[in-house]
């Protein structure tokens, strides 16, 4: 497949106002849809359109455990429990058709060591043609060891666009595109990074817990000198990357 989508967290507690961690941007809140609510329907518009253009569907999702580091119940975390494992906040929505899902875990439970897929299951993954999502225990998805291999592999099988949306701007969203910037650079492969900015939201907080009004800005920029670029949800739709 020469062109994939990548889901960025698109769970219940990052979607939904009612979620752990909504993800809205500080706007205010009002009763219509706001924030990651409103731009859901892109996210979906875009995922149908690539499972109707047989595009990969591929993704990532927090699972988190009472022990993960970023986590405020443990000295230095900054992120209130969220998409806690084994509850409804941490589920894919079903939007998503998360029952296509293989999931790439970076460990397999509380208190456990890290996981590795061997190159033979990664490759049996990507050649069953499911939904490859990587869990997490920070928001950044390079902290998965098997990102790296996967996007090798796929990289190696032809892939030459990948698409981002999902939550949030200036935390997952930023971490997987600069890696993903970073492993092609590594691998000397050329591949085409585009961001959907009316398919994600941002946070506008800092990593301090600073309320910071052009912290997704600042994210998209870092991007965009990585060499992603910034598209729209018709600009997909419309064939126009």
């Amino acid at each position: 497949m020469k062109t994939a989508v990548y889901e960025t967290d698109v769970e219940h507690d990052f979607s939904l106002r009612t979620g752990a961690l909504f993800v809205h941007g500080n706007k205010p809140w009002q009763r219509e849809p706001y924030g990651a609510e409103a731009v859901l329907p892109n996210i979906f518009a875009l995922h149908n359109y690539a499972v109707g253009q047989g595009w990969r569907i591929t993704g990532s999702v927090d699972r988190h455990f009472y022990e993960d580091a970023e986590l405020i119940r443990n000295k230095g975390g900054v992120f209130d429990d969220h998409c806690m494992n084994g509850t409804v906040g941490q589920l894919r929505l079903p939007e998503l058709e998360p029952q296509k899902d293989i999931y790439i875990r970076a460990k397999d439970g509380p208190m456990m060591g890290i996981r590795r897929y061997t190159e033979e299951e990664l490759s049996r993954y990507l050649d069953s043609g499911a939904q490859i999502i990587f869990e997490k225990q920070t928001y950044d998805v390079g902290t998965n060891p098997n990102f790296k291999p996967t996007l090798k592999l796929m990289l190696d099988r032809g892939l030459k666009k990948i698409i981002f949306n999902g939550f949030a701007t200036d935390y997952c969203d930023k971490a997987v595109v600069l890696r993903t910037a970073s492993y092609r650079d590594e691998f000397r492969k050329d591949l085409g990074i585009y961001v959907v900015t009316d398919a994600i939201e941002e946070v506008n907080i800092d990593f301090e817990g600073r309320i910071d009004s052009d912290f997704g800005k600042k994210a998209l920029g870092e991007m965009v000198a990585a060499g992603a670029k910034l598209v729209t949800t018709r600009d997909v739709l419309e064939e126009r990357i």
